[in-house]
């Protein structure tokens, strides 16, 4: 099974989304698929973490929160002067059809809502060298 390497060895996940049992759900099935995983509870919260210089190579990010939406934290996250940054997956409960502004803003990744840990993992199998 292909995974996220990065120099260190990690492979480290960032999990933003204002539903604490979907943040729950991922963090678990993302450990037992053998990656670090850090959660945040909204937008802002993932930016600190970002400017305290922790390392990503994944952000899982809540399309549609409340503050902050996940467009928002793209467009931030672009103007931090620290990189290399995460490659961006969004989560949402909306219809593809309905991503399509969100994917065509940058080299961004979807995942439903209610996804399994099977489409999970291959979704993280995709975006491994």
């Amino acid at each position: 099974m292909a995974r996220l390497d990065t120099d260190d060895g990690l492979r480290r996940v960032l999990v933003v989304d204002d539903d604490a049992d979907w943040r729950e759900f991922l963090r678990l099935s993302l450990e037992e698929l053998g990656y670090d995983t850090m959660e945040a509870a909204d937008g802002q919260e993932a930016l600190d973490s970002l400017r305290r210089g922790e390392r990503f190579e994944v952000m899982l990010l809540d399309l549609n929160m409340p503050g902050m939406s996940g467009l928002e934290v793209v467009e931030k996250l672009e103007r931090l002067p620290r990189g290399p940054h995460p490659r961006v997956v969004f989560l949402t409960s909306a219809a593809a059809q309905d991503v399509g502004m969100a994917l065509l803003a940058g080299p961004h990744y979807y995942l439903p809502k209610g996804a399994s840990r099977d489409q999970l993992s291959l979704l993280l199998q995709s975006l491994g060298e």
